[in-house]
């Protein structure tokens, strides 16, 4: 879509449709991008056009103060709470959700095991004919993970699958810190005599590429140790991204997964689940 597209929309609606705009450009584009071009458009041409119908955070925090209060001031009350905000939001999910998942843990051969690209995945659509329990959790890291290594164990799984490591990396720990939490993580599945299938922690796009050089390293690290321990690893970047860079076909924010991402990582999974799980 040209800009004067865009710019006829920011003229022609009080609110914008972010959703439905998205749908018109193209799934093969990337959200952040068209939400770059729109607020460039929004600042060039002076418009207060809402870049959709969701009020930002930010902005109840600025409508607390009034034109005296010096910018440092600002700066300094809208850094604390935002932080306060991003830490309560992650924190209260992970509280919330690995209580659910300690006190709600059915017997299951399966257990899916990661972050967010594990947790809105479509499993129970996908493995119809197994039991299956889906233990992602949004924003988590290999620490965290560690943490609630217990809510697969309680299910007693034959099989643990399990992806990890991306949002280690975008909060800047490095790779020998994940691998290690990679190792004892693993461990505790072998010494539960649970067969585990490792798969490979997922490019991102374009917008967080810099991330990708420590991706190929640890999946590097953790290819060679499976191969050492004789544990099953998945290559999905072979299928998602062959070019070493998460497509927009395949995510519209560089680093979560799309249905079209899914269905062609699951008929890689299924045989080797299938296999793993027999």
């Amino acid at each position: 879509m040209e800009d004067k597209q865009l710019l006829a929309a920011l003229q022609q609606h009080p609110v914008l449709d972010l959703y439905q705009l998205f749908q018109e450009v193209g799934q093969n584009s990337s959200l952040y991008a068209l939400l770059e071009r729109l607020s460039s458009l929004k600042e060039h041409h002076q418009l207060s056009t809402r870049l959709s119908p969701f009020k930002p955070h930010i902005e109840g925090l600025l409508a607390q103060f009034d034109g005296t209060t010096p910018d440092s001031d600002i700066l300094k009350a809208v850094g604390l709470q935002s932080e306060i905000q991003q830490r309560g939001h992650s924190m209260s999910r992970y509280i919330m959700t690995s209580d659910n998942h300690r006190h709600f843990s059915p017997n299951a051969d399966l257990v899916m095991f990661g972050d967010s690209i594990t947790e809105w995945a479509p499993w129970a659509d996908i493995f119809r004919d197994v039991s299956m329990v889906n233990r992602g959790l949004a924003g988590d890291t290999t620490t965290g993970m560690l943490r609630r290594i217990d809510t697969t164990l309680n299910v007693k799984p034959k099989l643990v699958c399990f992806m990890a490591g991306i949002n280690d990396l975008a909060q800047g720990y490095d790779v020998e810190h994940i691998y290690q939490n990679y190792i004892d993580m693993l461990k505790v599945w072998q010494e539960n005599d649970i067969r585990i299938l490792v798969q490979s922690t997922l490019y991102v796009g374009s917008k967080l590429q810099g991330l990708n050089p420590s991706v190929e390293l640890l999946n590097s690290k953790i290819s060679e140790y499976c191969s050492q321990q004789g544990i099953a690893f998945l290559d999905v970047n072979s299928v998602l991204s062959p070019n070493q860079l998460l497509s927009n076909a395949y995510s519209c924010d560089d680093l979560h997964l799309n249905a079209k991402a899914y269905q062609a990582w699951s008929k890689v999974l299924q045989p080797k689940i299938e296999e793993l799980l027999n």
